[in-house]
């Protein structure tokens, strides 16, 4: 092959010579050379361009005859214009300034016309080429002005007159032009769009070149600003130091550039919301659904919202603390109501101890600087820069939110400002300086500010904020306490537990704020843990140890219904106790997760099953508590109440008996009646309503009051008990009223135990039962479990829609409504009839607020909310002929921009999820269908495969799972066959995109979006593909490779071949995966393309 090349080249040197000598025509040259050519292979295998010039430029000025049969050759595309530029690129005689000169004429003569039309290696090679005859006009550059700099630094007339000598005026001339023309050339590239986009794909092809290119131009640049004295036109230096400010590429990333070019453009229409209704919604959800999440969850969250809708770092400030002073003025609409009282806490908490904690998070991150430009802006006065920051400026900003700050102040009886900024400073985020400059400009322009109660001037009455921020340093005295030795001061231990029941709920809202909860639950757990065995101890040691492990349960119980069993049962220092494992099967959460009762009873022990039974039904008030192993008693306590309950149901036993026995079981340790009602509850989830009665009413019988509370004590040492009484070691009996002292000791604050145990009870009762809500509109139903109202599922949430569309936020009861139609309709309901209520929306700023709600109300469920919408919903609406007039502008922007938000975030979690393997919403109640996924048996594949994950009849193919992926930038590096763990890694990554639903309904998504590209038929739907791709660009800016990786490279030949003038350069680049050496290829094939499509555009 290399010996056939040899020969044609030298061919075509002969031919070249014998074309001089004989005087060709360029026609004549034509006809000859392609008799030299096989027929359809271009000259450029064999160098032609090469051979032309190097005949070309032997002397010191160029060989015109030899240059016109490289017009020839470019004309009738025997040669393409990359091998060119590339040719010129190598000359490199710099003392021939004529045949330079002359080169960068021929350069400029063509630049209109630089193009390719063949394969993907010729365009590669343009874009190559383009870069190397940048660097060629740089190297030209600089040799004319070190040329120029030695004719005009001459130090007398004598040298002056040497130099002429060496340095013809003509040269100099030469020179000069040279500069002109290498200005003009770059003046033009800087100002096309195709020529740009070359230079882009040519870089990262090409670097070494491109890096060699910068260093020159480095160099041009500082001679060039001492070189105004040497050309009497400045133009052409000006235009030459300012092509790197000019041409974007070298400053930001192909998505930034097309996102601007995108949102100048005439026919854009803002898709920026005039209210920021997400960021309230996902504020209400942390502070009220999900109070226990990790602090980055939340980071994470409103990050992604302020870079949507480009938020400024002052205005996220500003409007974090308003969202939540909006809501603690809702919460304080009822302080007379408890629920009122435990969500103002919930909001309180999260204000004064959450917020600060989010915003040092933001401030360490340095996330928000690209999209605040307040201090860019400040180029005048360098000191006056960093005079104020972020946060301060959007605390000022909040001032003019003076009425909505009165008003926070009055319902919480204290001054919320004033708490806030204290927390902060606290936190090192503001000095103390700018607190008080705040407060003055605060009380200096609202008079009515300073007949508000004052932080130092309370009331009796203390609400929320004020309680909350007593209770953080609570949280970490009593951490500090449980630090101590299990084995020592059980009795100390006991005593701080039971006494912090006072204000258990103000503790708990403090520690999931701060989020010390789970270190908090950790300890627990390690309690619980340690006193469930017995360790040979005597009567009222056993006894302590018996009132430890049962307000330990107590309390992990309470946290479990309030902040999700996700916070004991996924936690892996603990998730191997007792207490999560029968957390995990026994506990409902919400209403949900009812197992078998018959499984939950597989491990008793028919013998202490009959232990307890003699215990239960005994009279004599005596409890064993020595040598006992609780959490076999916690296991073994529902057989022996079902063994109660049969009897009962058969008329074996009175219901005054069962009262009796029910009351005894409760009148020692409230865990066991915890652990009953739990099985109760799954027993009678399976039961005919009719059948329900009796197991109901020992619910019931659990949570009323104790008729004897003299009967609370546990006695001595139990019935069967191995521990000796006092009077057997003895020791003489106390009598009277000294024994009844040493009689309750043992077993004090049964009051607080009890209350603990009613209230789980309850819980669990009206999760299953839940009450008749009243007409009442402050009545909040907290049931996620379902509804006792009469109204359809599609009015209640047209309602709640219609009322939050309203307002631009979420009131307690919406919020709750929200999250019952989640859990009773199911993700696929909750998007699919979110999406409806959306499109009834026809004025675009409508549509924005409506899509900014929805997209917050996504957040409940961000990942089935995703899966639900790309898998079936917005197919279905592609697909259905009947629902293409909701594919009309402005409809159509606004439901793929909330695609495209929603499935980024999706992916967020995903992968965040994966990385830290690690629960991703910890402390967040997990709804009906999650449940049913996660106790699915890996057997029940139809049920999997009829669930969310399915994926809409309309998209499934006989494409194999394998192939999805082809054709696709992720393929490309997949098999780039770098061999080694290289390729182990990129086989796992496509593995896991292929299993991951998600990833896998997005390939789809997209393969569906190449299918309408390439449909004949013009329609409604056509423009969708351009759209998703826009929006992306808008939205997601130089992170959509994450998604555009997905992405069949067909789809944006098929926008090329249809719709070319939608596109542009910059865009084309911006939704082109140029990462891989393959899919650069593709990309500049593909401009070539485009620019191909446009001139055609433009000649008709």
């Amino acid at each position: 092959m290399e010996q056939l090349l040899t020969s044609k080249t030298s061919l075509i040197k002969s031919l070249l010579l014998k074309g001089w000598r004989e005087r060709w025509s360029d026609v004549l040259w034509g006809i000859n050379i392609k008799r030299v050519l096989p027929r359809g292979v271009s000259g450029d295998v064999y160098d032609l361009a090469d051979c032309i010039l190097e005949q070309a430029l032997i002397a010191p000025t160029p060989n015109h005859l030899f240059m016109s049969y490289l017009n020839h050759c470019i004309s009738s595309q025997m040669v393409s214009y990359g091998s060119v530029l590339s040719s010129v690129a190598k000359y490199q005689d710099w003392s021939k300034p004529q045949c330079v000169h002359y080169l960068i004429e021929f350069v400029i003569k063509y630049k209109d016309r630089i193009s390719c039309h063949g394969n993907e290696e010729e365009c590669i090679g343009l874009c190559k080429a383009v870069v190397s005859i940048l660097l060629w006009l740089q190297l030209a550059l600089n040799q004319s002005l070190a040329k120029l700099q030695e004719s005009k630094q001459q130090p007398n007339a004598a040298q002056q007159q040497t130099n002429m000598q060496s340095l013809h005026t003509s040269d100099t001339t030469q020179f000069v032009a040279i500069i002109e023309r290498c200005a003009e050339f770059l003046t033009f590239m800087s100002s096309s769009p195709f020529l740009k986009a070359l230079l882009y794909v040519g870089k990262l092809e090409d670097s070494h070149t491109f890096a060699q290119f910068l260093q020159i131009q480095a160099d041009n640049d500082t001679k060039l600003s001492m070189a105004y004295n040497l050309l009497s036109n400045r133009e052409p230096i000006d235009a030459i130091m300012s092509f790197k400010q000019r041409v974007e590429w070298f400053e930001s990333s192909p998505a930034i550039v097309a996102s601007k070019l995108l949102t100048t453009s005439s026919d854009f229409r803002s898709s920026k919301p005039t209210s920021y209704a997400s960021l309230n919604t996902i504020i209400a959800f942390d502070a009220v659904l999900n109070p226990a999440s990790d602090i980055q969850v939340c980071v994470s969250q409103v990050l992604m919202i302020a870079k949507f809708n480009d938020i400024s770092a002052s205005d996220l400030y500003c409007e974090i603390i308003r969202s939540c002073l909006v809501g603690l003025v809702d919460a304080s609409g009822s302080l007379e109501d408890p629920k009122h009282n435990s969500y103002l806490n919930s909001w309180a908490a999260f204000l004064f101890l959450k917020v600060p904690q989010l915003f040092a998070k933001l401030n360490s991150l340095n996330a928000l600087k690209s999209q605040n430009n307040y201090n860019n802006n400040n180029n005048g006065d360098s000191s006056a820069a960093p005079a104020i920051s972020d946060l301060e400026l959007g605390l000022e900003k909040l001032l003019s939110y003076s009425p909505l700050l009165d008003l926070t102040d009055s319902k919480s009886n204290c001054d919320c400002l004033q708490c806030l900024l204290n927390e902060l400073s606290k936190a090192e985020l503001i000095t103390g300086a700018k607190v008080e400059k705040i407060m003055a400009k605060r009380k200096s322009e609202n008079q009515s500010y300073r007949n508000l109660p004052r932080t130092d001037q309370q009331s009796s009455t203390q609400t929320g904020p004020l309680l909350i921020l007593r209770a953080e340093p609570t949280v970490t005295s009593i951490l500090k306490t449980l630090d101590s030795d299990y084995s020592k001061n059980q009795e100390a231990l006991f005593g701080v537990l039971c006494h912090m029941q006072k204000s258990f709920e103000l503790i708990l809202c403090a520690a999931a704020a701060t989020g010390k909860l789970l270190s908090f639950t950790t300890k627990l757990i390690e309690f619980n843990e340690f006193n469930k065995q017995a360790i040979g101890e005597g009567g009222k040691a056993s006894q302590t140890r018996a009132l430890l492990f049962d307000i330990t349960f107590l309390i992990l119980c309470t946290i479990a219904q309030h902040y999700g069993t996700d916070i004991i049962t996924m936690n892996a220092e603990t998730k191997d106790s007792f207490f999560a494992t029968w957390c995990a099967n026994n506990l409902t959460e919400g209403g949900t997760k009812y197992r078998c009762p018959d499984s939950l009873l597989a491990h008793c022990d028919a013998n202490k099953v009959d232990v307890l039974l003699n215990q239960f039904t005994s009279t004599d008030g005596e409890f064993r508590t020595s040598l006992v192993k609780w959490h076999e008693v916690c296991v073994n306590a529902p057989q022996a109440i079902k063994e109660i309950l049969l009897a009962w149901e058969y008329d074996s036993i009175s219901t005054d008996s069962v009262k009796v026995i029910l009351d005894n079981v409760k009148s020692k340790m409230c865990s066991l009646p915890v652990v009953i009602g739990a099985w109760l509850c799954s027993y009678i989830n399976i039961l005919h309503q009719k059948e329900r009665l009796k197991p109901m009413n020992m619910l019931q019988q659990f949570t009323s009051p104790l008729t004897n509370e003299a009967n609370t004590s546990f006695g001595g040492g139990g019935a069967g008990g191995n521990t000796p009484s006092d009077a057997d070691r003895g020791q003489p009996a106390p009598t009277g009223g000294a024994a009844a002292a040493a009689a309750d000791q043992p077993n004090t604050y049964y009051k607080e135990r009890s209350t603990l145990m009613a209230n789980i009870i309850k819980k669990m009762f009206y999760d299953l039962h839940p009450r008749q809500q009243s007409k009442n509109k402050t009545t909040i139903s907290t049931f996620s479990s379902g509804l006792t109202v009469k109204t359809p599922l599609s009015e209640l949430m047209e309602s709640s829609f219609a009322a939050a569309h309203e307002h631009s936020w979420l009131d307690l009861k919406t919020i709750y409504n929200m999250d019952t139609l989640l859990c009773i309709g199911g993700p696929q309901w909750f998007t699919d009839t979110l999406i409806r209520q959306v499109l009834k929306f026809e004025h675009s700023e409508d549509l924005n607020r409506a899509i900014d709600l929805v997209f917050g109300l996504f957040h409940m469920d961000i990942e089935q909310c995703a899966l639900a919408l790309v898998s079936n919903i917005l197919p279905n609406y592609l697909l259905n002929e009947s629902k293409q007039e909701f594919l009309s502008e402005p409809k159509a922007s606004a439901l793929i921009r909330l695609t495209v938000m929603t499935i980024y975030v999706a992916l967020n979690e995903v992968d965040s999820g994966r990385k830290s393997r690690q629960p991703k919403r910890m402390g967040r109640k997990r709804h009906y269908c999650q449940e049913m996924t996660a106790d699915c048996e890996p057997m029940d594949t139809d049920f999997k495969m009829s669930g969310p994950n399915r994926a809409a009849k309309s998209m499934r193919s006989d494409v194999l799972d394998s192939d999805l992926l082809d054709n696709t930038p992720v393929s490309f590096d997949s098999g780039s066959g770098s061999g080694g763990s290289d390729d182990d890694h990129r086989a796992a990554a496509r593995q896991y995109l292929l299993q991951e639903p998600i990833y896998k309904a997005i390939v789809e998504l997209l393969r569906l979006l190449t299918l309408i590209a390439a449909d004949s038929t013009i329609s409604q739907r056509t423009l969708v593909p351009i759209l998703f791709l826009e929006q992306l660009i808008l939205c997601v800016k130089e992170d959509s490779h994450r998604i555009l990786q997905l992405m069949p490279m067909n789809l944006i030949a098929c926008l090329i071949k249809t719709i070319p003038e939608a596109l542009s350069m910059e865009f084309l680049l911006a939704v082109s995966d140029v990462q891989t050496v393959r899919s650069r290829k593709i990309t500049a094939r593909m401009l070539c393309q485009l620019a191909k499509a446009k001139a055609q555009i433009t000649q008709f």
